[in-house]
């Protein structure tokens, strides 16, 4: 059976369909963390990461989203899946209708960048959900320790400049337009490792190995994934 997703977007230059196929190479590569595993998606938006997780494999994926106009379209595409695909309007996603230990995995996919800072409670309450011996995935958010914002406005240094000052930079240069996007959940300023780590505890780092930089910082005892653009950060609970 072709990809739902695929089909539901036959367009190949449409958007979404380019940004699917790149996550599901990204995930092919994590399908052992959550074959035959009921997962949930953190901040699902459009279904996209959804639609991936059961194309390969997840037994079942229960989406969150604050937006509740993304929520009743994605259920669209998703119907298709059945009972597999959950897809929930959550308006407060730092309190989850979940039990402890709900979830073999998480995925948090393009979403952390989008939240202001602090994001210590989604962090946290993405770990209570989270079964012992299960895995966080946090994957395409930007990381805010490189000297350069790929994600909104492409220019050097402003992720490390004060909010104020960014998005009038932002502005005055064209790469902004407020009447368009809301500058805070812009994803302007990414995330760092310790940023992630930092409100969680009883974790252990699956260490990404595909680049030699990855291999030369873990030699050195640092996180393999602490210089890239893009990192995929795998963490698995403890107990």
């Amino acid at each position: 059976m072709q990809d739902v997703f695929i089909r539901n977007f036959r367009d190949p230059d449409h958007p979404d369909t380019g940004r699917y196929r790149t996550l599901l190479g990204t995930l092919s590569r994590l399908r052992q963390h959550f074959v035959g595993c009921r997962v949930l998606d953190y901040g699902a938006s459009h279904g996209l990461s959804m639609a991936a997780l059961l194309e390969l494999g997840a037994a079942s994926t229960v989406g969150v989203e604050p937006d509740e106009d993304r929520v009743i379209e994605d259920r669209r595409i998703l119907a298709e899946y059945g009972e597999r695909a959950e897809l929930l309007h959550v308006p407060d996603t730092t309190a989850l209708p979940f039990d402890d230990g709900s979830f073999s995995c998480v995925l948090c996919n393009a979403v952390l960048e989008h939240i202001p800072q602090p994001r210590d409670a989604h962090i946290r309450e993405m770990w209570r959900v989270l079964a012992p011996g299960g895995v966080l995935i946090v994957n395409e958010t930007p990381n805010k320790y490189l000297p350069v914002d790929f994600h909104t406005l492409h220019l050097p240094l402003t992720n490390w400049l004060p909010s104020r000052i960014a998005h009038w930079i932002g502005v005055k240069l064209g790469r902004f337009d407020p009447r368009r996007t809301d500058w805070e959940s812009s994803g302007w300023r990414g995330l760092g490792w310790y940023e992630l780590v930092a409100p969680i505890s009883d974790w252990e780092l699956i260490p990404e190995r595909t680049r030699v930089r990855h291999r030369i910082l873990t030699a050195f005892g640092l996180p393999a994934s602490l210089l890239d653009p893009y990192p995929c950060w795998v963490l698995r609970r403890i107990r």
